[in-house]
């Protein structure tokens, strides 16, 4: 499937920033799911690229000048891989590295209690038990906007029984790591069905001894295929955010 994207941020300020930095994970790579036929950044300074540590295409923005308004822009336009059945790109790391938690990701309390259930499916059939708890994550934890924010943790929304789709990722990606099986967060964009809209999605992908990293969209119970461009990895949400930054005054921030 071909997707065509146009994903404009902008951050708007009642009284001017002095400085800002951004850091830019909007580029999607080509991969064996995916082929990027054209792709362009508009940003209101120059871009300086690098390759972050999780081998993400990544941005530095940095205006140092008075600013009452950041406006950035990515389109382009990506051929998607139509099965599920893709193993994705291994990257920098050893799959050892995905194991870490972080704040976000730490299974403890009831979440460590609901992972543990899945204990042995995964040491006798990971393949199959990882579809079940993905299924699983689904349905404890219902889909529903404004419960959570950026910064919360799977513990919290796992407690709350609500999030939205960085959550059901973080989630899952938590429960993975106490089984001992390496997960990573995914960042990048889910095309529509039946109206050909496009939105910000986040899926997460896990480690299969002896076949490699599999792609699970929690949100939608399903393994991504055809619909999904895939942009950056992480430990969790903070090292694949779109655009994360820092800035100097800029009161009154809105996005």
């Amino acid at each position: 499937m071909r997707v065509s994207i146009v994903h404009e941020t902008t951050y708007r300020y009642q009284s001017p920033a002095t400085y800002s930095i951004q850091y830019l994970r909007l580029s999607p790579q080509a991969s064996r799911r995916q082929k990027v036929l054209s792709w362009k950044l508009d940003a209101p300074a120059p871009l300086r690229r690098w390759v972050d540590g999780f081998g993400n295409d990544a941005h530095v923005l940095v205006l140092d000048r008075p600013h009452g308004e950041i406006r950035v822009r990515a389109r382009g336009q990506v051929d998607v891989h139509e099965t599920s059945d893709v193993i994705e790109e291994p990257g920098p790391h050893a799959p050892a590295l995905y194991l870490r938690p972080t704040r976000l990701t730490e299974a403890g309390g009831p979440l460590g209690d609901f992972a543990d259930r899945f204990k042995g499916d995964v040491r006798h059939d990971p393949r199959n038990a990882l579809e079940s708890l993905m299924m699983g994550v689904r349905e404890q934890v219902d889909y529903q906007p404004g419960i959570t924010h950026a910064a919360t943790a799977a513990t919290e929304a796992f407690g709350a029984r609500a999030g939205v789709c960085q959550d059901h990722a973080h989630i899952f990606v938590a429960c993975c790591r106490r089984l001992s099986v390496p997960a990573r967060y995914v960042s990048g964009y889910l095309g529509g069905e039946a109206d050909g809209g496009l939105a910000s999605h986040a899926w997460a992908e896990a480690w299969l001894e002896g076949e490699g990293w599999r792609s699970y969209d929690i949100a939608n119970r399903l393994r991504p295929a055809g619909r999904h461009v895939r942009v950056a990895v992480g430990l969790d949400y903070l090292d694949a955010c779109p655009v994360r930054g820092f800035r100097r005054g800029g009161l009154g921030e809105s996005m």
